[in-house]
């Protein structure tokens, strides 16, 4: 007897799962940048055990003369993990401040970022940063989420 309660939920669950989960989730996410590519240059690299912290600075369209700090912390393989980020933005006598929480990994000897950003006028950003240490500069691509 349980074994035949068992099959039929295993059956009921079956059939009723894909359906819970057939609501749109296949669609894609189309996101609209909030300002052209930018690129900052990288202005230092430290190297620690626990962290990297990598700074940069540049001139950027919504947010003008930009300097940012990421903490990049490693995953076992040290190729990857969690980066915590925060920058200050000048522009016409307004100071623009964020905070970034994320995740980075290594491709070939670039550093990739996808990082989402709290800004202190309640806008909030997604970015995928490249950085790449041959070159000391990072690409950024910023799009709106509020």
């Amino acid at each position: 007897m349980k074994v035949l309660k068992r099959i039929a939920l295993a059956l009921i669950a079956s059939v009723w799962a894909p359906l819970a989960l057939a609501d749109g989730h296949g669609q894609s996410l189309e996101l609209e940048l909030r300002q052209p590519p930018t690129t900052l240059a990288v202005t230092s690299i430290h190297f620690g055990e626990d962290k990297t912290t990598i700074s940069a600075q540049g001139d950027t369209g919504a947010y003008g003369k930009v300097y940012a700090s990421y903490d990049l912390t490693y995953d076992a393989s040290r190729n990857s993990g969690s980066v915590k980020a925060s920058g200050r933005g000048f522009a016409e006598g307004q100071v623009a401040a964020g905070y970034a929480n994320g995740i980075w990994y290594r491709d070939a000897e670039k550093v990739v970022m996808q990082i989402v950003i709290m800004m202190n006028d309640g806008s909030q950003n997604f970015e995928t940063i490249v950085t790449d240490p041959m070159t000391n500069s990072m690409t950024i691509h910023t799009y709106a989420l509020k």
